[in-house]
């Protein structure tokens, strides 16, 4: 019987033990619930100030895609400047461009042609320009040319029947022989209209033709 007694009490002692731990426990959560509130504030506190990055402005000019003024972090490199500005063109000398340089606030980035480039832009202005040079020489020799007509056609005709050996020399390609070979042939019979020059040795169609507005039948 009385160690029925001792088991009872030692079973009261332990549950009574159990409660007392468990309300401590309890307190002790309580206890630690605001510094652990402040430690999640104290975190958000700094994701958001790391989310405002600090930006900066600058100028990409050059051989780049779209050319214009940009808001870049500011840690960020050349290259991601270029990047943001839709990247290098065909003809881009990226190699005279530090793209590893870190970019700094009121920047002006600019990007360089291509020497071989810049040389065939050149070339073809001079083209353009010799052309230019070429047309100009065209209208210049062809307004003399066409002077000249004006003056043929001002030139008085010469009488192959009655013209002298002198006179018939002032025809275009009539020489002193060539005249005179004019004067045998009409001695022996006389020149009927221009084709009958045809009769004159060392006078064909071509040179008729030349001929023909310079002479008159008398």
């Amino acid at each position: 019987m009385q160690a029925k007694y001792k088991k009872l009490i030692f079973i009261a002692v332990l549950l009574t033990g159990c409660i007392i731990t468990s309300l401590i426990s309890t307190n002790d959560k309580e206890k630690t619930l605001p510094g652990s509130s402040l430690l999640q504030s104290a975190q958000s506190a700094v994701t958001f100030k790391t989310a405002q990055v600090k930006t900066v402005r600058v100028q990409v000019s050059g051989a780049v895609l779209e050319p214009g003024i940009y808001d870049v972090p500011a840690s960020c490199r050349v290259e991601e400047a270029i990047a943001a500005a839709g990247g290098l063109t065909e003809n881009a000398d990226s190699e005279r461009v530090n793209l590893v340089r870190k970019v700094r606030d009121g920047m002006q980035i600019r990007v360089p042609v291509k020497k071989a480039a810049r040389t065939s832009r050149t070339q073809r202005k001079s083209a353009q320009a010799k052309s230019g040079l070429g047309e100009s020489a065209s209208k210049k020799y062809g307004s003399a040319k066409a002077g000249s007509g004006r003056n043929s056609s001002m030139m008085q005709r010469v009488r192959i029947n009655s013209a002298s050996a002198g006179e018939l020399q002032q025809l275009p390609g009539v020489g002193p022989a060539l005249a005179q070979r004019i004067v045998e042939t009409r001695n022996s019979g006389r020149f009927t209209s221009a084709e009958d020059l045809l009769r004159v040795p060392g006078i064909g169609k071509a040179k008729l033709a030349k001929l023909r507005d310079y002479v008159e039948v008398d």
